[in-house]
């Protein structure tokens, strides 16, 4: 089994335009969320390469339970010490 560790976890948030406009408005089409932070990001392609892996780190908040709910959702253990906001 691998492990990751990611001490600063994040949400990463990604703004798709259908298309870009200079000197304009543009209106957002659709807007996703993903659980983020370089060993999030690893634990996630290793995943989906079928390699046997856990991560860990730091978590906590509203943010630390939507990163925990996203790892549960992909069937990626985490054993992350929750920690105060």
């Amino acid at each position: 089994m691998i492990l990751t560790i990611t001490m600063n976890p994040s949400v990463d948030i990604n703004y798709q335009l259908d298309s870009l406009q200079l000197d304009n408005v543009n209106r957002v089409s659709t807007v996703s969320k993903t659980a983020g932070g370089k060993g999030l990001n690893v634990a996630r392609v290793l995943s989906q390469l079928d390699e046997s892996v856990a991560t860990t780190g730091l978590l906590g908040g509203t943010i630390g339970d939507y990163i925990k709910n996203q790892l549960h959702d992909q069937k990626i253990p985490e054993k992350f010490m929750g920690i105060e906001k």
